[in-house]
């Protein structure tokens, strides 16, 4: 079978390359050997979203009297929650296949493997076929990462995709990692009643976060509940204690089922495939997302097929957000470093109305703008919200807005993004 576009994973970056390449006339196929919508949608974001919400949903209930309303949560069946979990999941992945479909994108549900450079062979349950194309891209996504001497049994040593799928909640659990997973899933499980301890081998949690940031963070969790240990050189020294153990390490390349040995294709030490502005060494083969090792983020895999299928390249800053209670969020100008002489600003969520109405007053938010020319260049936020809040900073960040554009604006009150605004004022002073 022949096609001029053959997009190998259908995940954020694979999915939207293949549609965008559609819409340009061309004859497109994709090929993914699991479901549709990739980590992301199957056992990343979208279920570990949810959870949060739910758990967010039991907080929101227990703090119901501050209202004077009264409710008791009688008992929570998780097998339950997992159960919606999953219908949400599925239903979001038929939107996937509607959307594809409806754009004359081909799915081959099967394994890809190189047989030179405009030839797939792809292993499907009925048996093999051979894919040509003119162009070949690689949004093979990436895999839950192991650490030492120790391998997932999906039991008591689990991975972050078979913490998704539990159905019963253990008593007590370590959490191996201190990124936003890891984060995010102590967050969850700690809100569900299981007694966690996190460890991180770095000297902070969320290593390349801003320290400040990260420092307030572990306090927030340690008033949670969540036992929180960094510089932690022997993670496993207590495993026995524990009846589950998650590892949530980061990401590992999955380039081995590619056999790009075949079109001797350049990977980096981490085997994950080395490109320059998605271009890989072997001409007519392109990489996004996961699978370039660069990013590890749903929306910047479906920025990397924006500009894939539509030729240009963006430096945009990149905001990011931890689903933590409350949770934590930054964007930074993508030349922040090259500026000496920043000034910072800070407003308390205790001292915003809106915060007082919904009863989140824990955190803040922080800014940093060019004291020489008043450019904003960053804003960490911990708090209610932070996961919205990013996106109006990280819009103001990526059109080069000063303070001076901001104190022209109107902010609606009472509202939590007048913080923003407040702190930008305190920086022109």
């Amino acid at each position: 079978m022949n096609y001029d576009i053959a997009v190998v994973g259908a995940g954020p970056a694979g999915y939207n390359c293949a549609i965008n390449f559609a819409k340009q006339g061309k004859k497109v196929v994709v090929i993914e050997k699991n479901s549709l919508g990739g980590t992301c949608l199957n056992c990343g974001c979208i279920p570990t979203k949810f959870l949060w919400q739910a758990a967010k949903t039991k907080q929101k209930i227990s703090k119901s009297l501050e209202y004077g309303i009264k409710a008791n949560i009688e008992s929570i069946n998780f097998a339950d929650v997992i159960a919606k979990k999953n219908r949400l999941v599925e239903n979001l992945v038929k939107g996937v296949e509607r959307l594809l479909k409806t754009n004359n994108v081909e799915i081959i549900k099967g394994e890809a493997g190189f047989k030179n450079k405009n030839m797939l062979i792809v292993k499907m349950s009925d048996g093999e076929t051979e894919i040509y194309a003119e162009k070949i891209v690689i949004a093979a996504g990436s895999d839950c990462k192991v650490v030492p001497n120790i391998d997932f049994d999906h039991k008591k040593y689990i991975s972050s995709t078979d913490a998704l799928n539990m159905t019963e909640l253990p008593k007590n659990m370590l959490v191996i990692g201190g990124g936003a997973i890891g984060i995010e899933l102590s967050s969850i499980f700690s809100a569900f009643g299981v007694n966690v301890t996190l460890r991180e081998i770095c000297p902070q949690l969320l290593p390349s976060e801003d320290t400040e940031l990260a420092m307030e963070l572990a306090k927030v969790l340690a008033r949670q509940g969540i036992k929180v240990e960094v510089s932690c050189t022997e993670p496993l020294k207590d495993e026995d204690k524990f009846e589950k153990v998650l590892i949530a390490a980061g990401r590992k390349s999955v380039t081995n089922i590619l056999k790009t040995e075949n079109i001797n294709l350049s990977l980096d030490k981490k085997n994950f495939v080395e490109t320059k502005n998605y271009s890989t060494n072997v001409e007519n083969v392109f990489a996004i997302g996961d699978a370039s090792g660069k990013g590890f983020l749903a929306y910047t895999a479906e920025q990397d097929a924006d500009n894939l299928a539509s030729g240009r390249q963006s430096s945009n800053p990149v905001p990011k957000v931890v689903f933590s209670f409350p949770p934590a969020a930054s964007v930074k100008a993508a030349d922040f470093d090259n500026y000496k002489n920043i000034v910072y600003n800070k407003t308390n969520y205790s001292s915003n109305a809106r915060a007082q109405i919904e009863g989140d007053r824990t955190g803040w938010i922080k800014v940093a703008a060019d004291k020489d020319s008043g450019k904003i260049l960053g804003v960490w936020i911990l708090g209610a919200n932070a996961d919205e809040l990013i996106n109006t900073a990280s819009v103001m960040i990526s059109a080069g807005m000063k303070i001076s554009d901001i104190k022209r604006e109107m902010f609606f009150h009472p509202c939590l993004s007048e913080m923003i605004y407040e702190s930008l004022m305190q920086c022109a002073n």
